[in-house]
């Protein structure tokens, strides 16, 4: 698309412009030193800066021609070749190519353009006004590992600059590993003409369609005259959360409310279990799963399954042992319990007298994260004579065959959503048969 700017509206741009350098002295004020160069990175293959090989200018020498962030001394930001810089939100600290994220914490992102052409060249034929003006952000990584740098590279072009397009790059550091999102709706463009203030398209920022269009005056987005006071920038935020949680098991003498993570029961009798999930994170968890897997002589009693939310209370189906279901979304720092009945079972098969041990294993899953917690139960049976040996532990290896089916359940509630895939009462028994005959 080529945009004809008649005298007319030029000379409309011109009367009303104001110099920019006092609109970007009061954001970068301090944050900048002036020639700063690009920062030490650490992101082998990357190119910080681009086209490496293309002429560059001075303030008192603008160019003869539509070129982009090419000047090396400007008053304000030094080296414009340098043009994608980062700073964390809330902080004094001052906007540097290299920054180490924190969990939980926003950070700015500041594009600067600056058409180098010589505001004279704006008169006559206009061929100092630089059309079809974009800026295309590419994609930033949403899982940052420990160790890495996300890359944030801004692309500016033109269709009739040259060269055609101008490249910088500033990167995000992490110490531990954090989940990295552009927050909707924060580009902003900021320049001395109408357009300052607007709101640009998540979608175009990223490249679809090329990118965003910058602009300087209504009515004629893409259309950017030489020289500094129609120079501006674009901000957007990006924001650094970490996802965790924890999912611990614990088991009360009934209606005592004295939950640990060991106890002794008596054949026959009821206890009450807990599992409780909390978001340790610092954004919202979305389908958190639960399941859990009694242990050998152990019947749960229907209808005493409760889970209690943030937002809801109420009695479940017995789904948490047999499929499994989806507990709902917690946003950080928010938890919920699932309590229940269980009663032991009375055969002197099962709990011979003397201490049998057992376990009760449980899982809670967000995505493809799965913790799995237990207690760990000794049912007594008292003796007419000399108790016998206490029985080997019923537990299940804890990479072994229970948690191994555990994490196939939760693995396959998440997969398919609502479907949930059903586990095999017959295959999960025969599976703790299976390590009691190795036993």
């Amino acid at each position: 698309m080529n945009i004809n700017i008649k005298t007319k509206t030029w000379e409309d741009m011109r009367s009303s412009a104001r110099r920019i350098f006092p609109v970007i002295g009061a954001v970068v004020a301090g944050a900048f030193s002036l020639g700063q160069i690009h920062g030490a990175v650490h992101a082998e293959g990357i190119e910080t800066w681009g086209p490496k090989n293309r002429p560059t200018y001075t303030w008192s020498n603008p160019a003869d021609h539509v070129t982009f962030n090419s000047m090396t001394d400007n008053p304000e930001i030094g080296d414009e070749s340098n043009f994608v810089r980062v700073r964390k939100i809330g902080s004094q600290d001052k906007f540097s190519n290299n920054v180490t994220v924190e969990p939980g914490s926003e950070y700015e992102v500041f594009v600067y353009y600056h058409n180098n052409a010589s505001a004279k060249l704006n008169d006559g034929d206009h061929r100092g006004i630089a059309q079809n003006v974009r800026l295309r952000m590419d994609k930033i990584t949403d899982r940052l590992e420990a160790g890495h740098a996300a890359v944030i590279k801004g692309t500016i072009s033109a269709s009739n600059a040259t060269p055609k397009e101008v490249w910088s790059t500033s990167y995000l550091h992490a110490k531990e590993t954090v989940s990295l999102r552009y927050v909707p709706n924060s580009a902003k463009l900021s320049n001395s003409g109408s357009l300052n203030g607007s709101t640009l398209n998540d979608d175009a920022l990223f490249g679809k369609d090329g990118g965003t269009f910058l602009g300087y005056t209504k009515n004629y987005w893409g259309a950017i005259p030489g020289c500094n006071e129609y120079a501006g920038y674009v901000k957007f935020r990006i924001k650094a959360d970490k996802a965790g949680f924890t999912g611990e098991k614990m088991a009360s003498k009934e209606n005592m409310n004295d939950y640990r993570t060991e106890i002794t029961v008596a054949p026959g009798e009821t206890i009450d279990f807990k599992l409780r999930y909390k978001n340790t994170g610092t954004t919202i968890q979305r389908g958190v799963s639960a399941y859990d897997l009694l242990g050998t002589g152990m019947t749960a009693i229907p209808g005493t399954t409760f889970l209690k939310t943030p937002r809801s209370a109420g009695f479940e189906k017995e789904n948490l042992f047999k499929n499994g279901f989806n507990i709902g979304d917690y946003n950080a720092g928010e938890e919920a319990f699932i309590t229940y009945k269980v009663k032991f079972s009375e055969d002197e098969k099962i709990f011979p007298c003397g201490d049998t041990v057992t376990y009760n294993n449980s899982a809670i899953a967000v995505l493809d994260t799965t913790i799995h917690s237990k207690v760990k139960v000794t049912v007594h049976r008292d003796c007419a004579d000399k108790p016998k040996t206490p029985n080997t532990p019923k537990e299940l290896p804890h990479t072994g065959a229970s948690e191994t089916v555990l994490a196939v359940v939760v693995t396959a509630m998440i997969g398919i959503g609502t479907a949930y895939y059903i586990a095999s009462t017959k295959q999960l028994k025969a599976l703790e048969k299976q390590h009691e005959d190795k036993e």
